[in-house]
């Protein structure tokens, strides 16, 4: 099974950080966000080389981090667009295989990457926590366990937020890329998770795996550090 970690951006909102570091290296516990991400996905059996990284920002930082027994692709404009545009533009590595897209800058536990890596539907699966809704992360509207919608919505409206993982069996890779390649000419804002929108509108059945209780957190201001910090210990719970 391969995994990609989505890895370009600048983590602009943590700008006094990021200003020499990627986002993905600041340290939670004497550990950087991205290796505790690795090693978990290491401890269900994923090698390293079947894992790549969608550099930019600071690419060689993630080099220097990982070594050469990983892959890595570089985006060189990271500074223009978002994940959307950075996996259309990285197409070619999506191959015929299972495959987990994940976030770099989430937090989580063992037992949630392994609801993932275990998952065994034939349809394309994301995580997503239902049993509260945040504000500042993306958002996913549920029908029982099946997606309806996922991106910018309200909280009124919202079943719960979607926590940056998601899983494509190989026998979905064909249709996922289709549509990734042809949303080329979409915003140069959007996150790749329109893809899931376009699936669902001709009656793709994408599957929501429910988190809840286990702990996670998105790293992405300073007061979601901060409370990450805070949280450490429910890490290894």
């Amino acid at each position: 099974m391969k995994t990609i970690f989505l890895i370009a951006g600048k983590g602009s909102r943590l700008n006094s950080l990021t200003k020499r570091k990627h986002k993905a290296l600041i340290e939670i516990n004497g550990e950087t966000i991205i290796r505790r991400l690795v090693n978990q996905f290491h401890f269900f059996k994923i090698k390293s080389k079947d894992i790549t990284f969608l550099t930019g920002y600071k690419s060689k930082q993630i080099e220097n981090q990982f070594g050469a027994n990983y892959n890595y692709f570089y985006y060189k404009n990271y500074a223009k667009t978002n994940n959307l545009h950075t996996l259309i533009d990285a197409s070619k590595i999506l191959k015929t295989e299972d495959t987990i897209i994940c976030f770099s800058d989430i937090l989580t536990t063992k037992k949630v990457i392994k609801k993932i890596c275990d998952e065994k539907k034939k349809n394309i699966t994301i995580l997503a926590d239902l049993s509260n809704i945040r504000n500042g992360t993306m958002k996913v509207i549920t029908e029982k366990d099946h997606l309806r919608s996922i991106g910018k919505l309200s909280r009124k409206e919202a079943s719960g937020n979607y926590i940056g993982i998601l899983k494509i069996p190989k026998q979905k890779m064909k249709i996922f890329k289709n549509f990734l390649i042809n949303s080329k000419n979409k915003n140069k804002n959007n996150y790749f998770t329109e893809i899931l929108n376009d699936l669902i509108r001709v009656n793709e059945n994408i599957y929501v795996k429910n988190i809840a209780p286990n702990y996670w957190t998105e790293i992405d201001n300073a007061s979601d550090l901060k409370k990450a910090i805070k949280n450490k210990n429910q890490l290894n719970v």
